[in-house]
C-alpha cells in the first residue's frame, strides 16, 4: 500500500512508496485568453514526456465549459519525481461555481492575462475573482505560488509590458511574456510555476487561511439565466499521446513572429487522435446503419468513456486523500 504523507500545502502528496510529488497547479484569466492554448501546447511539446491524457470540456466557440486536467511528470528532484497536475478553469463570469471547484487545494496558479488594450477591465476583474474565490478556498492570495503571463504579445494594439505591471500589480511574482498560440513563453510559463511551487515546499509555506470558514459545497445549480445556446452546445474531447509532431518551445525569451506558427505545419499533417462524444438530432431523417460498423463505433466509445472515468476517479482519489490529511489538521 501507498504511503501518503501530509505536507504544509493545501494538495501536495508525497508518495513515500514511489518517491512522487504530486502537486496542482491551476490556470487562471478571463475568458479566451490563452488558457487552454497553454495546455494544448505544453501537450504538444515532444520534449515534455510522461503526460497522461487530456480531458477538456467545451463549446462549439472551443470556449471551456469546465476544465482541462492533464497530469504529467517533470523529472525527478531531490530523489522525488515530481508529478504537475494542470488545469485551467473557464473564463465566463456564468460559470463562477466551476472556477470556485476547480481551485480546491490548488499549489500554484498563473493567471493569463490579455495583453490586449481592450481587455485591461476584464483582466482586473477576473484578477480580482481570483482573489476572493482563493479566500473562499482558504487559500492566502498573498503566500500561494503565483506567476502571472502577459499573453497575446504578437497582436497589434497591445499594452506595453509596464502598463500592465502597473494594474496587475504583480509584486514579487514572476511575470512572463508570452504568445501562446505560437508556443512562445508557454514552457517559460510552467517553468516558473513549478519552481515558484518547488520554492514553497522548501521553505514550507502553508498558504492556507485557518480562520476562514470550513469549506461547503459549491452551487453547481448557479446558471445566471444563461441558456445552452449562449454558450454553444459542450463537446467532451480526451486526447491521447498520440499527439503531431511540434516544433520544440522557446527557452524563456521572446520571439514572436505573427505569420510564423511552429505547429500550423504539423497540425495540417495530422489530426490529434480526439474521441468526440455529441448529441444526435432526434428529427434527423432515419438512416440505415451497419450494424457491425455502429457496434464498432460504440465499443470504441465506450472504450474512450471507460478511459475518462478511469482518469477522473484517480484524481477523486488525490482529492478524497487530500481532503482527508486537511480534515485531520483540523481535529
Amino acid at each position: 500500500m501507498p504511503v501518503i504523507v501530509e505536507f504544509p500545502s493545501p494538495m501536495v502528496l508525497i508518495n513515500k512508496a514511489i518517491n512522487e510529488v504530486t502537486v496542482k497547479l491551476v490556470y487562471y484569466g478571463p475568458g479566451l485568453c490563452g488558457k487552454t492554448t497553454n495546455l494544448e501546447k505544453i501537450y504538444g511539446n515532444p520534449k515534455l514526456e510522461n503526460k497522461g491524457k487530456m480531458i477538456s470540456m467545451s463549446t462549439e466557440t472551443d470556449r471551456t465549459l469546465f476544465f482541462d486536467f492533464m497530469p504529467m511528470e517533470l523529472g525527478t528532484i531531490g530523489g522525488q519525481k515530481v508529478r504537475v497536475q494542470l488545469y485551467t478553469v473557464p473564463g465566463q463570469v456564468f460559470y463562477d461555481a466551476t472556477r470556485k471547484l476547480v481551485l480546491r487545494g490548488a499549489d500554484g496558479v498563473v493567471f493569463v492575462a490579455d495583453s490586449q488594450d481592450s481587455m485591461k477591465e476584464s483582466n482586473l476583474d477576473s484578477l480580482a475573482n481570483l482573489r476572493t474565490n482563493l479566500r473562499i478556498n482558504r487559500l492566502d492570495p498573498e503566500k500561494i505560488a503565483l506567476v502571472f503571463q502577459l499573453n497575446k504579445r504578437d497582436l497589434p494594439n497591445v499594452a506595453s509590458v509596464e502598463e500592465m505591471k502597473a494594474y496587475l500589480q504583480p509584486g514579487d511574482a514572476p511575470v512572463v511574456e508570452a504568445a501562446a498560440i505560437t508556443g512562445a513563453g508557454v514552457t517559460a510559463t510552467l517553468r516558473a510555476a513549478v519552481a515558484r511551487i518547488l520554492e514553497n515546499l522548501k521553505n514550507h509555506v502553508d498558504a492556507t487561511l485557518y480562520d476562514e470558514p470550513p469549506l461547503a459545497a459549491p452551487d453547481m445549480s448557479q446558471k445566471a439565466g444563461v441558456a445552452q445556446h449562449s454558450a454553444g452546445t459542450p463537446k467532451l474531447t480526451m486526447k491521447s499521446d498520440a499527439m503531431p509532431e511540434a516544433a520544440p518551445f522557446d527557452t524563456g525569451e521572446l520571439a514572436v513572429q505573427v505569420d510564423e506558427d511552429p505547429f500550423e505545419a504539423a497540425i495540417a499533417e495530422a489530426e490529434p487522435e480526439v474521441a468526440h462524444i455529441e448529441f444526435e438530432d432526434p428529427f434527423a431523417a432515419p438512416v440505415v446503419h451497419d450494424e457491425d460498423r455502429e457496434r464498432a463505433e460504440l465499443e470504441e466509445l465506450l472504450a474512450n468513456a471507460r478511459a475518462i472515468v478511469a482518469t477522473l476517479e484517480t484524481a477523486l482519489q488525490r482529492a478524497r486523500e487530500s481532503e482527508r490529511v486537511l480534515a485531520a489538521r483540523l481535529k
